[in-house]
């Protein structure tokens, strides 16, 4: 029986997995893939406290090893259904039989990436469609990619291939970017950068591998190609709730409903990071809603 059980080890989950551990609560932290969530995916971290640059593998096991000498147990595996019984939470998770039993539950299960939903995207997906440049871009050195996406994802990503690949196309459906000016000045400065904007991926077109992609430019309505052996997905994410979908406490577009301590409507269990209904997603925000869940997980354990 654990104190809290927590749902995901990204940069809320193991915030939350630090304070809770160190207000002396027996703490679980449960996930299905690597620590660091999303984090664990970034190239190169600027903007966090206390490191001018970093990539996000290396914060991420920073965090990963914090909790693990604070004690907190970790288990590799995927939730697939979580129960209240008598105001103990009952999580049953992949590859065991046994559920794991918590007082309090915080989920801090995160986003994933969406995709373009296009022909050819699941027949590529592994043969030159990724969703990962740190992952996978090392198999395009001194090849053609193209990012897909404007935002700082796409942005800093693209930073990243161009020290990497021969070319890299930035496809946008727009023609302003919502990433920082600061990432599209860098990548202009980069001759082996291409920008093709108000652009609309249609189809990706190949034989095994990818080959090109087919585009539409959104103002001519021509259609036109671009011959690429990578694509780098980067349009957005989507709550990341397949387990918690039965709880009652995520909102139309899929997000969980907290009030200002990170409590659900539903009693011991709490929310953080950006699997949370808010506006703002980084990975100091998410370190923010870690701490604040955890605070008052300890209280609500010891009431």
């Amino acid at each position: 029986m654990f104190d809290v059980l927590i749902i995901g080890a990204g940069p809320a989950g193991m915030t939350a997995a630090i304070y809770a551990a160190r207000g002396n609560l027996k703490v679980g932290i449960i996930e299905q893939g690597a620590p660091g969530g999303a984090m664990v995916n970034t190239s190169i971290i600027e903007n966090y406290p206390g490191f001018k640059k970093i990539d996000g593998a290396s914060l991420s096991m920073e965090m990963f090893e914090q909790i693990n000498d604070l004690g907190v147990e970790y288990f590799g595996y995927s939730v697939i259904d979580i129960e209240k019984v008598n105001d103990i939470f009952a999580v049953a998770v992949e590859g065991s039989e046994e559920k794991l039993l918590a007082k309090a539950l915080i989920v801090a299960t995160g986003t994933k990436n969406k995709i373009l939903d296009i022909p050819g995207e699941e027949t590529y997906r592994g043969k030159g469609i990724s969703w990962c440049a740190i992952c996978d871009g090392s198999f395009y050195k001194n090849k053609n990619v193209a990012v897909v996406g404007g935002g700082n994802s796409a942005l800093e990503e693209a930073l990243y291939l161009a020290d990497i690949a021969s070319k890299v196309y930035i496809i946008h459906r727009r023609d302003e970017f919502r990433g920082a000016e600061i990432l599209v000045s860098k990548l202009k400065t980069r001759t082996n950068v291409e920008f093709v904007l108000n652009a609309i991926p249609l189809e990706f077109c190949g034989t095994e591998h990818l080959e090109k992609i087919k585009l539409q430019n959104k103002l001519t309505a021509e259609v036109f190609y671009v011959a690429v052996e990578g694509c780098f997905e980067y349009v957005g994410q989507q709550p990341a709730n397949q387990a918690i979908t039965k709880l009652g406490i995520i909102d139309e577009r899929g997000y969980v409903i907290v009030d200002k301590n990170f409590a659900t409507s539903t009693k011991g269990l709490f929310a953080c990071g950006d699997i949370v209904a808010k506006e703002i997603r980084q990975i100091a925000t998410a370190v923010n809603d870690g701490a604040i869940a955890a605070l008052n997980v300890i209280k609500y354990c010891k009431e």
